[in-house]
């Protein structure tokens, strides 16, 4: 299932079904009103599903099983050919060119963003004369982002006025969807709620100042508004078997800049969800993102985005996140 916020006379989530955007809420009435005889399915739909992804995930798997009721429910209906209405006569559905699609987690409770491919790492220390310290083997490593930073599909991408070095990173996103401490690898995938994309945009010569300055994580080559777009949704874990073989691509203009896929994380997801709750509660609407693959960057192949340059990350099983670059 793939879940998303999006906007139409409102922000709502919802979920796509056959290239339509089906709101959640109407999609769940709808689903009360013709197969359980629900005498109120809108107030009980509204009671049971909130209007945002947060509260949503907040609701782990009670929420997601209403979500699926209905999308069982809208799926079987046009695999019937018959149409879908909701109980008050609003729009159930919109065609994709009618919403905005936001990203499917507009502010997410916390972003880290892990190091998890080794040759991402020693190509990046290569460029400042370094090899990888034999600490990068012992636990993952990361940061924090600012999840004020998060944009959406289509969205531009702010062309910060302090750098001459703007490049993409195309990386793979984890959703947390349980809350949980001290988990432990076996039970991981538990407190998995889905996957989506994320761009990690970010000032490679201001980068490289601040590494060099003091290495405890980018601040300023990586923290400015419109830097982190995500989405187009999150696709459920049920829909991905294998989320460590998945190929990634990303494309500027078109053209083929990047090629990987995430068997090549040296950590892997459960390698981060143990690491990051020894001792802190993880929550519902947190991200961890899989850092950038080799050669899934600019800086890796010596070439950077420009202001007009369309940017699109593609992640098999996903889909593809379109962005472009605006100069203010």
């Amino acid at each position: 299932m793939k879940l998303v916020t999006f906007k139409a006379l409102k922000e709502s989530i919802g979920f796509v079904v056959e290239n339509k955007v089906f709101d959640l809420r109407l999609a769940y009435a709808s689903y009360l009103k013709e197969v359980e005889k629900e005498s109120k399915p809108l107030k009980v739909a509204y009671s049971a599903i909130p209007s945002n992804m947060i509260d949503f995930l907040d609701g782990e798997e009670k929420t997601l099983e209403f979500a699926r009721k209905a999308y069982d429910f809208v799926c079987n209906k046009l695999r019937e050919g018959k149409t879908v209405e909701s109980p008050n006569g609003d729009k159930l559905f919109y065609e994709m060119t009618q919403i905005k699609l936001k990203a499917p987690i507009p502010v997410p409770r916390l972003m880290v963003d892990f190091s998890t491919f080794e040759e991402h790492v020693k190509m990046s220390f290569e460029k400042i004369g370094l090899s990888v310290p034999s600490e990068w083997y012992i636990m993952p490593v990361g940061y924090k982002m600012n999840p004020y930073s998060v944009v959406g599909p289509e969205e531009p991408i702010l062309y910060p006025s302090y750098t001459q070095l703007l490049d993409y990173e195309l990386e793979f996103a984890v959703i947390i969807g349980k809350k949980g401490k001290n988990i432990q690898k076996e039970k991981a995938y538990d407190y998995v709620f889905g996957y989506t994309i994320v761009n990690d945009v970010s000032a490679r010569d201001v980068e490289l100042i601040e590494l060099r300055a003091m290495p405890l994580g980018p601040l300023k080559s990586k923290d400015f508004d419109s830097a982190t777009p995500m989405g187009p949704w999150i696709v459920t874990k049920d829909e991905i078997e294998d989320p460590h073989n998945l190929r990634m691509k990303a494309r500027v203009n078109g053209e083929l800049w990047s090629e990987a896929n995430t068997k090549d994380m040296y950590w892997k997801i459960p390698d981060l969800i143990e690491h990051l709750s020894r001792d802190q509660t993880l929550y519902p609407g947190m991200v961890l993102l899989s850092g950038t693959p080799g050669h899934g960057c600019g800086l890796h192949i010596g070439r950077f985005l420009n202001p007009g340059d369309v940017v699109e990350l593609e992640i098999e099983k996903i889909g593809v996140l379109r962005n472009r670059v605006v100069k203010e």
